[in-house]
């Protein structure tokens, strides 16, 4: 602690005859930290959390020790999980201090005890990127990052795989794109790793952002590019095609009726290049796109057919039936090109996903269905598994994910089904991991059926006073053993969750 003694008087203004002997900790009052400028973490950001034990389990008033703050100790740890970098609004360390009433009880009381001063300070330090002493920021080396589509709050999440925790948000509002009530839906990434897409809903664009995580995300740099406001109506699922320059876009469940055509983008500039029209396809939501980009498979999102686009000529090259007039939300095709799944749904009656054979020439050829859950269940944005050939299908009426192995056409596991607090609250979508251990889905939530941990205050109203928001206000991210089906944890966030991806090559997850 003479390390710390002696730091806080050589770099804090002001000290006096008062200051601590040597040895003895910091005492944070006697310090105006609206005044210090730097944002070294040994010489200021340790001394104040040890100095206020920040991360006790229980309220004290004595220090903790300074080898347990040491950053990579933070940021290796538990505690870490309440710094999202360059975040400093939406990280736990200040929501918990900032947007709790204070007889809610929280898992380090201590940071009730920094004052307002001390916690300007240290969310200037997460906003610049809660560096070490050397400038480096945490987590910029993860290799395996999942986005989650926080919609209601037009913000994406980015989920350390391995961890299982936030690392990094995206605001699309700091980059000129206001989207309310609906922000981003589904995301896809350039073939390289080097940029990722989003679609954003009443926006009306399509946004090309870095993967640079070394980067504030609110830097205008980290825009790489975006389609012009309003250019393509309520845009939803995308499709990379790696052997072009093409992004393909589709319409959002949220497009209202009279809805037509599918969208090509450069993926350079993100113009677009041209619609295919497809008239009396009424919002063609389910997207899916042969490995070889030559065939776009889609169909309405209430309609009686599946069918195929020939990508360089746009012309329908096929048309399947679906069983009758039908919910058609979510299309895969499985990598070796020949198989494609549908999810489909009729009013409040069957959860099914259908199942197709696809030549080469683009024809698709019904081949059998599986229940998928209960009727009135709703079979929704399926995922194809690490694996390539187990479909993760989300039951987003019926609290459940069920996996079905597509080439044997059964199902091999159903996870939830509880109506009980279940974090299972109208799933959305699910992804798979990088190794094929665990899979994680999206959880809307909108129904409150969800209690989360925190229910966060809202915004001030007329008299200045703000109000816990409603259980619906908070979606999560599900972490479940794909062996077991065992929920491992539960990632709460904000509001509206929807499209969750992570880079997928061919149709599998690689390592």
């Amino acid at each position: 602690m003479l390390t710390l003694g002696l730091t806080a008087c050589l770099v804090f203004a002001g000290c006096d005859s008062n200051e601590p002997a040597p040895g003895a900790a910091l005492d944070p009052t006697s310090v105006d930290y609206d005044q210090i400028e730097s944002l070294d973490y040994s010489d200021n950001v340790q001394p104040l959390l040890v100095a206020r034990n920040a991360f006790a389990p229980i309220a004290t008033a004595e220090p903790g020790d300074a080898d347990d703050y040491e950053w990579a100790d933070i940021f290796e740890g538990a505690w870490g999980e309440t710094i999202i970098p360059f975040d400093e609004t939406g990280s736990w360390f200040v929501r918990l201090v900032e947007d709790l009433p204070e007889d809610v009880a929280i898992p380090y009381p201590n940071l009730r005890s920094l004052e307002a001063d001390e916690l300007r300070y240290l969310k200037r330090w997460i906003a610049d990127g809660a560096r070490n002493d050397a400038g480096e920021v945490p987590y910029a080396d993860v290799q395996h990052l999942l986005y989650a589509c926080e919609q209601g709050q037009n913000s994406v999440a980015m989920i350390d795989m391995v961890r299982h925790q936030v690392i990094r948000r995206v605001y699309l509002d700091d980059h000129n794109m206001p989207s309310a009530p609906y922000g981003p839906h589904h995301i896809a990434f350039e073939p390289d790793g080097s940029a990722w897409f989003a679609s954003v809903i009443s926006a009306g664009r399509i946004a090309k952002f870095s993967t640079d995580l070394s980067m504030d995300p609110s830097d205008e740099a980290y825009l790489i590019a975006a389609s012009p406001q309003g250019g393509f109506t309520t845009p939803g699922m995308l499709a990379v095609d790696p052997h072009t320059n093409r992004l393909f876009a589709g319409r959002s469940t949220l497009s209202s009726g009279g809805t037509f055509g599918i969208g090509a983008f450069d993926r350079t500039t993100l113009e677009q290049v041209t619609e295919y029209p497809l008239p009396g396809f009424d919002v063609p939501h389910a997207l899916g796109l042969t490995p070889d980009g030559r065939f776009i498979l889609t169909a309405s999102l209430t309609g009686d057919r599946a069918l195929v686009i020939n990508t360089e000529s746009g012309d329908i090259v096929s048309q399947a039936p679906v069983g009758g007039r039908r919910e058609l939300v979510h299309m895969n095709v499985l990598p070796d090109a020949t198989t494609a799944t549908l999810t489909a749904n009729t009013q409040g009656g069957a959860s099914d996903v259908l199942f197709f054979t696809l030549d080469a020439d683009g024809i698709l050829t019904p081949n059998g269905s599986v229940s998928a859950g209960p009727d009135g269940s709703r079979a929704w944005h399926a995922h194809l598994d690490h694996d390539g050939r187990t479909l993760l299908v989300p039951l987003r009426s019926g609290s459940g994910v069920t996996l079905i192995d597509v080439p044997e056409r059964r199902v091999r596991l159903s996870v939830g089904g509880e109506l009980d607090n279940t974090p299972f609250a109208q799933p959305h979508s699910p992804a798979p991991s990088h190794d094929g251990s665990v899979f994680f889905v999206t959880d809307s939530n909108l129904n409150g059926a969800w209690t989360p941990p925190f229910r966060f205050l809202g915004d001030a109203n007329e008299e200045e006073q703000r109000e816990q928001q409603e259980a619906g206000a908070f979606g999560n991210v599900t972490v479940v053993d794909e062996a077991t089906g065992e929920v491992l944890k539960v990632i709460q966030l904000g509001a509206g969750l929807s499209g969750l991806e992570h880079p997928m090559h061919g149709g599998m997850h690689g390592d």
